[in-house]
């Protein structure tokens, strides 16, 4: 261990941090290396090169409680093989498992929790300096995001994620997120537009904003159109193109939200709403409202109010008590609706939650197998989905090169969300990343997209060259 800080005359101290998990934990990581990087700090990409390796973890369910473990470990063989002096494990798995991760994870530095990730900074000093009485900085809430404290995006510069709230008041039977990030806290909308205009200032042309239940935005501070208020002042922001909603309750879309959709250019047409079954009972089962009529009729309503809008849904398969009849039910419900994006979890229990006390059991096997036949009948609907694009116009924003595809650059339609959805990839001149343009569909596939650039925005496509 060193005893060194970052404002020792010496080489800075470099600190390499590993991000794992949703875009929520990645806002975190994001403030973090801010917090860092103010404090004099050297960021390094690779953990190699690193003096001290910050991994952020994710512990929503089992697998990636075992991405998390295993990527503690690989930083943990860097103090052996690098030139790593120290590991400090932050997030969800350090906030869940706070009591029990320093006798499990001895090579471990510090722990800290979901309330202490803002004070990184004095977390790292203390633990490069051997100051710190014990190695565990874990609370029992969890610190909400502010405007005043400095970010350092991981995203590319011409989009951003913007958390607007943190916790959830939910009670989903199969979710651990409120026993680790607790109950719902929604940051002022003054202090969220705030840190909008900054990011405006930066160059960001999307913006996406995520908390753990977006539609319930405002309701602990008294709001009853608390998030319909903060998109009409987004909107107010001229220099986002695009301004994309995640995590939107399913009982909670309102006519207000639908309408502002329908009528607002800017707001992206996409609907990202898990639904997790369409079957009654077992939705029940789940803590969640609603039944397959109800559901059906919310996507009508939303479809006809917004034709061309995009949906995007989520589902488990393998629930505890989940019957052959009512998986056929959800098969056939997907195969019916023809949702746009669909990404389907097979279940497991999680510890503390009320579905791990729940009968009788599905098998794993069974689960999975129940997953992978959902996933199949949907690659079917995308793929036709895509087809029925072949020929047409769409304005794409360019994301940058494609790394896989020398001299072809990748982007996104509003129908794609960045990281989750498929990728449009691009022939023609080169444009600067963040520029929208306009390109013709060439080739489909399940996922992505290949199309023809003819015009950038605003003018024809030459003067939008680098």
């Amino acid at each position: 261990m060193t005893d060194r800080t970052p404002t020792d005359d010496r080489q800075p101290v470099r600190v390499s941090l590993v991000n794992l998990g949703c875009p929520k934990n990645q806002v975190d990581a994001e403030v973090m290396l801010g917090q860092l990087a103010a404090a004099g700090y050297q960021i390094e990409e690779a953990p190699e090169r690193a003096d001290l390796i910050v991994v952020n973890t994710c512990s929503f369910i089992q697998e990636a409680k075992e991405e998390s473990i295993r990527t503690i470990l690989e930083a943990a063989a860097l103090k052996r093989t690098g030139r790593c002096q120290a590991v400090v494990v932050s997030g969800c798995l350090a906030q869940r498992y706070g009591q029990e991760l320093p006798a499990l994870l001895p090579e471990v530095d510090a722990f800290v929790g979901t309330g202490e990730f803002p004070r990184i900074a004095d977390i790292v000093a203390a633990t490069l300096q051997r100051s710190a009485r014990d190695r565990t900085w874990v609370t029992g809430h969890t610190a909400l995001v502010t405007a005043d404290l400095p970010r350092r995006l991981l995203t590319p510069g011409h989009f951003a994620y913007l958390k607007i709230s943190e916790g959830c008041d939910r009670s989903c039977t199969f979710c651990a997120i409120p026993g680790i990030r607790g109950r719902m806290q929604s940051r002022s909308r003054e202090d969220i537009l705030v840190e909008a205009r900054r990011l405006a200032a930066a160059g960001v042309r999307e913006l996406i904003l995520i908390s753990q239940e977006t539609t319930d935005y405002g309701g602990d501070r008294g709001e009853t159109h608390g998030l319909i208020r903060l998109l009409e002042g987004l909107l107010d922001i001229s220099a986002f193109r695009w301004i994309r909603l995640h995590y939107l309750y399913p009982t909670r879309i309102t006519p207000e939200l639908i309408g502002l959709l329908a009528s607002e250019p800017r707001l992206c047409r996409y609907l990202d709403m898990p639904l997790q079954h369409c079957d009654g009972a077992v939705l029940k089962a789940m803590g969640r409202g609603g039944d397959e009529q109800s559901l059906r009729r919310l996507v009508e309503r939303v479809r006809r109010a917004v034709p061309d809008i995009t949906i995007r849904t989520a589902f488990i398969t393998g629930f505890p008590g989940e019957t052959p009849a009512q998986f056929s039910r959800l098969l056939r419900f997907v195969e019916e609706v023809r949702f746009d994006r669909v990404g389907v979890f097979c279940y497991s229990d999680e510890e503390g939650t009320p579905a791990a006390s729940l009968g009788p059991k599905v098998s794993r096997r069974v689960g999975e197998a129940r997953r992978a036949r959902l996933m199949a009948v949907q690659a079917g609907i995308a793929e036709e989905k895509g087809r029925a694009l072949l020929g047409n116009l769409q304005e794409v924003m360019v994301d940058g090169p494609a790394p896989e595809f020398p001299g072809v650059q990748c982007g996104r339609t509003a129908a794609h969300a960045p990281e989750v959805d498929g990728t449009v990839y691009l022939r023609g001149p080169s444009v600067r990343p963040g520029t929208v343009v306009r390109a013709v569909i060439r080739e489909a596939y399940e996922h992505d997209l290949a199309a023809d650039i003819l015009e950038g925005e605003g003018s024809p496509c030459e003067t939008a060259l680098l």
